[in-house]
């Protein structure tokens, strides 16, 4: 496992919000300094790591294939739950932060449309059912309500055009 990998696992754990080089390095057994010269700062760290994080969860649910409702479903498993905490924190702190964390928001975002482009969906669709999408998880992540934000999505869904 290399230091990217490494740090985007500690970073699953972790957070990104509290994150300091040195609790880092340790946990991962290397030295700050040799994090900032493989990545030249803490921000390129954690932008890189972001950026490894979206593509393993975007790689997955391309190559298998998974509808929408498919990837609520995964996402809702206790195992991948660092996954959707680290999208809500990051999330959370791009409008606190712009400048750390936009960039990521913004490509996140349009990584998505164009995934759901590819399926079908017109930009319009692809953004409401990202945006609907986020909404019912993190209603779910408040509440624990499984079985009516899953309905609530499925009727979203099914007025946007089906599952896709």
């Amino acid at each position: 496992m290399d230091l990217l990998d490494k740090t985007s696992e500690y970073i699953l754990e972790n957070g990104v919000a509290d994150l300091s080089l040195r609790p880092l390095a340790k946990a991962i057994g290397t030295s700050a300094r040799m994090i900032v010269y493989h990545f030249g700062s803490r921000d390129r760290l954690i932008a890189s790591a972001l950026k490894q994080i979206l593509g393993r969860i975007q790689k997955d649910f391309v190559e298998s294939n998974r509808t929408v409702l498919d990837f609520w479903n995964w996402a809702l498993r206790p195992t991948n739950q660092p996954f959707v905490r680290l999208i809500f924190e990051v999330h959370g702190l791009a409008p606190r932060n712009p400048k750390m964390y936009g960039g990521y928001v913004r490509q996140a975002i349009a990584s998505w449309k164009s995934i759901l482009i590819a399926r079908g969906y017109d930009d319009v669709r692809a953004t409401a059912i990202i945006a609907v999408f986020d909404g019912m998880l993190m209603d779910f992540l408040a509440t624990g309500d499984r079985k009516r934000t899953t309905r609530s999505l499925q009727l979203a869904l099914k007025k946007l055009g089906g599952v896709k």
